[in-house]
């Protein structure tokens, strides 16, 4: 192999590298589709996982300016006050109470305590500073963040300014890749080193406008995430392949104040099948996990709150599953919709939680006699 393809090797797959984000286990990335209103939903913790990290793969080629990397709360407040943690490792922890003394921000966590939760952005820790500033207890701190994240009108205020912000992005990001593994090739080819080297030069003005770019968002528009966009418009200015992805590299602070389903409800995807479990999770806790029950009582005033402004209610996801695949079964979980046999009588998933019977059909009437007299 020539000299030059081990070049090209190297750079396709320092690119492919580049087109992969390692997000918290607990977060949830959106994909907008390319018609229509609805998202495709890609967990952190589905394709490749780490401690504390999973692997989320963009779209090969750039743009995948759909792309919406949410983030909940790190902390809840359960409905007897206790607090709630979703820790590095993504399980729920109940805190006993705490002050602001208690918080430290970290490179890349929240610790409470001597509790650690894993953040995709500091953006979610600039709502509990700004809400200290003002006066407000821990406990108002984290009602309000939960409220923020869920509301629907919120999200889709988010989701608007980061598609208008992006602009430059969404075609410096696409034209950048096509110079490089197209453009520059070409150039070397049929005009030889010395244009190559001024087109080399021209696509290194566009990486200083991406990382210029970056710098005005971290000042201007996402000031929480100022010192994480300000160390991505450096390697964007060093590294090629960064500055490719700078656009969904930068949707993480975007999106990192903003929970899925509230997004999933500013856009009307109402028929989301994860909205839908995520909702059932909510109203069926796991039995005898009172960590998961905190987690429930603590997120189902602000989540009938954001359905009800949606004019939706928690009950609408409450229907039972189509069982039209499997008549023989006789009942379902009501957490995760898992279809079961008799005598079967609890979800072994759900940690036993209780199954529901699926209702029985109305026989059919019998069809009408024929004539007069029967």
């Amino acid at each position: 192999m020539s000299a030059f393809a081990e070049f090209w090797l190297i750079a396709g797959a320092l690119f492919l590298w580049e087109s992969t984000l390692w997000l918290p286990l607990r977060s949830v990335v959106l994909r907008r589709a390319w018609f229509g209103k609805r998202w495709r939903v890609l967990a952190a913790d589905r394709l490749l996982v780490m401690r504390e990290l999973g692997l989320v793969p963009m779209l090969p080629l750039p743009p995948d300016g759909g792309l919406a990397p949410c983030q909940a709360p790190p902390l809840a407040l359960a409905a007897d006050g206790t607090f709630v943690l979703e820790s590095a490792t993504g399980r729920t922890e109940l805190l006993a109470a705490f002050t602001w003394d208690d918080l430290r921000a970290e490179p890349h966590h929240l610790q409470v305590g001597t509790r650690l939760a894993r953040i995709s952005s500091p953006r979610c820790i600039e709502v509990l500073r700004r809400a200290k500033q003002r006066g407000a207890t821990p406990q108002a701190a984290v009602r309000q963040a939960w409220r923020l994240a869920l509301s629907p009108p919120r999200a889709a205020r988010e989701w608007r300014r980061w598609r208008l912000v992006s602009g430059p992005l969404r075609w410096l990001g696409p034209l950048l890749t096509g110079g490089f593994f197209i453009g520059l090739p070409v150039v070397y080819v049929y005009r030889g080193s010395q244009p190559t080297l001024f087109f080399a030069l021209w696509l290194w003005c566009l990486m200083g406008w991406i990382a210029a770019q970056l710098w005005w968002l971290g000042h201007r528009v996402y000031p929480g995430a100022r010192a994480a966009l300000r160390m991505d418009a450096l390697l964007a200015l060093v590294v090629p392949f960064h500055a490719m992805r700078a656009l969904e590299i930068a949707a993480i602070h975007a999106m990192g104040t903003t929970h899925p389903a509230g997004l999933l409800l500013a856009t009307g995807d109402f028929a989301n099948p994860w909205l839908g479990g995520f909702v059932r999770r909510v109203l069926h806790p796991l039995p005898g996990v009172a960590a998961d029950a905190g987690w429930a009582s603590a997120l189902h005033a602000p989540l009938a709150a954001a359905l009800a402004h949606c004019g939706k209610s928690m009950q609408d996801y409450e229907a039972a599953p189509d069982a039209a695949n499997d008549p023989a079964a006789s009942a379902y979980c009501p957490r995760c919709h898992g279809r079961y046999l008799a005598p079967v009588q609890s979800c072994p998933d759900c940690l036993g939680l209780e199954l529901r019977g699926f209702a029985k059909p109305k026989p059919a009437c019998p069809p009408p006699a024929s004539g007069i007299f029967p």
